[in-house]
């Protein structure tokens, strides 16, 4: 990828809506049995806000969306704790090169400009958040570690 790469949020990149909108349905959309890909997308367009959650952000390589990531209130309707990093996603072909990283660099970044002190993760990959100094609690998540971060 010798592109440029942005990461802008999804309120200044909303053509980006339905592609990133359809990577995460293929990706969790079977968590929520009888989700459509319609509803996915109304649900992710309901990000594109500032200063307030949720808030979803885009990787911009080009003119292409290659990755994304958001920062929500609450990643279930049941959480007592919050916020969290969620919706991580960065296309397979470009993955390797940082985008990730700089993905959680900047809804890290969103977090602590809110007053946030610290953000929750539930991790299908634990090492690469555990490398960038999240740490296990006690709670799982769809068969995956909630980790933390303390932000300050």
């Amino acid at each position: 990828m010798g592109q440029l790469l942005n990461i802008v949020k999804l309120v200044d990149a909303i053509s980006a809506t339905s592609v990133c909108a359809a990577w995460l349905h293929r990706e969790w959309g079977h968590r929520r049995p009888g989700t459509s890909l319609s509803r996915s997308t109304e649900k992710f367009l309901a990000r594109a806000q500032d200063g307030v959650l949720p808030m979803a952000f885009v990787a911009i390589a080009g003119d292409e969306p290659v990755g994304t990531a958001s920062l929500l209130a609450q990643e279930e309707p049941t959480d007592a704790f919050g916020p969290w990093l969620g919706s991580l996603y960065v296309l397979p072909e470009v993955r390797g090169g940082g985008i990730a990283r700089k993905l959680i660099a900047t809804v890290e970044a969103e977090a602590l400009t809110l007053g946030f002190d610290r953000l929750w993760l539930s991790a299908a990959i634990p090492e690469m958040y555990f490398k960038l100094g999240y740490q296990f609690t006690n709670h799982q998540r769809h068969d995956e570690p909630v980790m933390v971060k303390g932000l300050t």
